[in-house]
């Protein structure tokens, strides 16, 4: 069995997350794919939508399963908030190890974007995730694949952990899209209407986005490569 975890702050979720899960999934094939939703990263000390509206957004993912062939099961986890909530931080390695027990004998996978791939060796121990699972890296900038790929190799010389998914840049980022709907924006073209849903029923990303945001995980989003 094969299990593709995909993990992030979605705050909120939008179109360049679904097409890097989608090309994750196209690589690796899995039986099941885990979406999981940060409580609070390691990496920032807070997020603009609490963790129980980052939750319900994230139903925008059931989407995916309409292509049973890539994505045959999907399943939104609370875990990392209700982990959040308890007052643990949260780390990936605790995710995959939480995985590994629930699905003793699985092939896990981690879809990650390509600029974590290049600070993974600063996430917390690092090695236990690599061993426990194969990273699958969605590049989400043209022209970076030499540099991804000397990375990886210094990651992990048997060249065996990490996966590489066939990505087309796509210019989306959450920090913008928080931007954009604070200035009364849309994003009709960024967000899926489930979630654009959940943002105007509960009035989110009103409040003016800070310009010292932290920019860890940020950037470019991806799209699968038209074959």
């Amino acid at each position: 069995m094969k299990v593709l975890l995909y993990g992030g702050t979605f705050d909120p979720p939008h179109n360049g997350h679904l097409n890097n899960l989608r090309a994750a999934a196209a690589r690796v094939q899995p039986d099941k794919v885990v979406v999981m939703p940060a409580g609070l990263s390691p990496f920032k000390q807070k997020t603009s939508a609490p963790g129980a509206l980052r939750l319900e957004m994230c139903s925008c993912f059931h989407a995916l399963e309409e292509d049973a062939d890539t994505i045959p099961q999907l399943e939104v986890s609370g875990w990392e908030i209700e982990q959040a909530a308890a007052g643990n931080r949260n780390y990936t390695v605790l995710t995959v190890e939480k995985l590994a027990r629930d699905y003793p004998g699985a092939q896990l996978y981690l879809a990650i974007g390509s600029d974590m791939l290049l600070s993974f060796d600063g996430w917390h121990r690092w090695q236990d995730i690599l061993r426990l699972a194969h990273l699958v890296v969605t590049s989400r900038h043209m022209g970076d694949d030499p540099e991804l790929h000397a990375k990886a190799l210094r990651l992990d010389p048997t060249g065996a952990r990490i996966l590489f998914a066939p990505v087309q840049a796509l210019p989306m980022a959450s920090s913008d899209i928080r931007t954009r709907l604070t200035a009364g924006e849309g994003c009709e073209a960024e967000l899926p209407e489930a979630v654009r849903a959940v943002i105007r029923r509960e009035k989110l990303y009103k409040k003016e986005v800070s310009a010292n945001e932290p920019q860890t995980g940020k950037g470019a989003c991806a799209q699968p490569l038209e074959r």
